[in-house]
């Protein structure tokens, strides 16, 4: 009756372990993913930054004043479709 006894609580014992090994599993891989956000976020783009540097220097009166400005038409590139292309059939 003892050896029974002792199996049960092994069985059980490697359940509760078991379960313990796959919530640990689980937080290492959540911790990880955080800190390679937390990395990846850290690093910045000289590139992009640069773009954001240049969007500064720009006057914002002279944007504002070219939205209600109709460009003039320049005519077609050869590669250009005409703007109706699609409506032909």
């Amino acid at each position: 009756m003892n050896a029974g006894c002792q199996l049960a609580e092994l069985a059980a014992d490697t359940f509760a372990v078991a379960m313990m090994l796959v919530m640990f599993s689980s937080f290492a891989v959540v911790g990880l993913l955080v800190l390679s956000m937390k990395r990846n976020v850290a690093r910045r783009d000289r590139h992009v930054d640069a773009l954001l540097e240049e969007l500064r220097e720009v006057p914002q009166e002279s944007v504002a004043g070219n939205r209600g400005r109709k460009s003039p038409q320049q005519p077609p590139e050869p590669w250009q479709r005409d703007d109706d292309w699609w409506k032909r059939s």
